[in-house]
């Protein structure tokens, strides 16, 4: 049996004023190239009313959250906020994904998310705030940046510490992780790249391995989450 992998979704006003939900297809691509089935929820559904039928959940990248803002309340530089309505339903999402067992990954904003949601800050702006930043963000409409992580690896084996080639598409990062989470990966610059809660069940990675099937690091996170999800399958089945 394929496990079933759920995904959240963009909220997009249109020129038209007409609000859609959507989510880039190479999202839903990946988990089908490693193994998995896509289930998507839209905003307002609970967790709670659909999870058991899940085996595990990806949290897709996205603009910035709200609940991301200084308490000086001011505006960073290059902030693009959510749709409120995806806002509230990622935070729901997260907060309970982190009470339960499922595996969870999120990539680029759904890390934040997850963050967020777990205790941790964020920098809301990496050029602003972090001293000779690398280039993370796209500037115009060329192809994305590349630096190279340092990755740590997990405690549990599999891919050894070494120095990775990701793609970069992001102005905001974590500045600080939650309580007993720690740094998979991180930047020349000091920026965290990938991070995991203390079991190493909550994933978070802040490249998009679903815009290339070749990079390495990102496609070994995602087989190592398709092997959990289906580990506890397998748990539950027996």
């Amino acid at each position: 049996m394929k496990p079933k992998i759920g995904f959240n979704t963009d909220v997009f006003v249109e020129d038209s004023g007409r609000t859609v939900t959507r989510m880039n297809i190479l999202y839903s691509d990946l988990i089908i190239q490693h193994g998995g089935v896509p289930v998507i929820f839209p905003p307002g559904v609970l967790p709670q009313e659909v999870a058991s039928g899940l085996d595990g959940f990806f949290l897709i990248g996205g603009d910035d959250y709200k609940c991301s803002l200084p308490a000086s309340g001011e505006i960073p530089d290059r902030y693009l906020e959510v749709h409120p309505r995806r806002e509230e339903t990622d935070l729901n999402w997260a907060r309970w994904l982190i009470k339960s067992d499922l595996p969870v990954l999120g990539v680029c904003g759904g890390l934040q998310a997850l963050c967020l949601a777990a205790g941790g800050t964020i920098y809301g702006d990496i050029e602003s705030d972090v001293k000779d930043p690398i280039q993370h963000r796209r500037m115009g409409k060329g192809d994305l940046p590349s630096h190279i992580v340092q990755w740590q690896g997990f405690h549990g084996g599999g891919l050894p510490p070494g120095s990775f080639e990701v793609n970069s598409s992001h102005h905001q990062s974590v500045a600080t992780l939650p309580t007993d989470w720690r740094i998979l990966a991180s930047t020349s610059d000091g920026i965290i790249a990938a991070c995991c809660d203390s079991a190493e069940r909550i994933i978070g990675i802040q490249w998009h391995p679903e815009l290339n099937r070749e990079e390495p690091l990102g496609h070994f996170i995602l087989n190592r989450f398709i092997e959990q999800v289906r580990s506890r399958l397998e748990l539950d089945s027996a």
